[in-house]
């Protein structure tokens, strides 16, 4: 297991690459018009949970909103669950105008409440 970069700054996007290349970090590819799909956080502990004492059904439309920690909202404003921690580069995203919506693809109560969901994104 290793690293694939130079072990120089020019690994990072928005640095000069060595031999007029394109730099290690800098793909092209702009990850915040990329689709996700993710199992929801924290969903026992959500206003919709707390509300309803279960899980939203397959292809409930949500979206997703900066309260705080990023999360997932359903069409009332309600809280579904929290979006896990890898994605919170999406809060910048979302800042430059951004939006993401979705639909929920699996739901569970049992054994613990569990939600994914897929997700695609609006350009400003």
């Amino acid at each position: 297991m290793g690293s694939t970069g130079s072990g120089s700054f020019s690994d990072y996007p928005g640095s000069r690459p060595r031999g007029g290349g394109q730099g290690g970090g800098a793909s092209g590819d702009d990850r915040c018009a990329r689709a996700f799909s993710c199992t929801l956080e924290e969903v026992e502990h959500c206003d919709y949970f707390s509300a309803s004492g279960g899980v939203p059904p397959v292809n409930t439309a949500l979206s997703v909103e900066q309260r705080g920690r990023l999360f997932a909202v359903d069409a009332g404003g309600q809280t579904v669950g929290a979006l896990p921690t890898e994605l919170n580069y999406l809060a910048d995203c979302m800042a430059a105008g951004f939006t993401y919506e979705g639909r929920v693809n699996a739901s569970a109560l049992a054994p613990v409440a569990s939600i994914s969901v897929d997700f695609a994104p609006r350009r400003p």
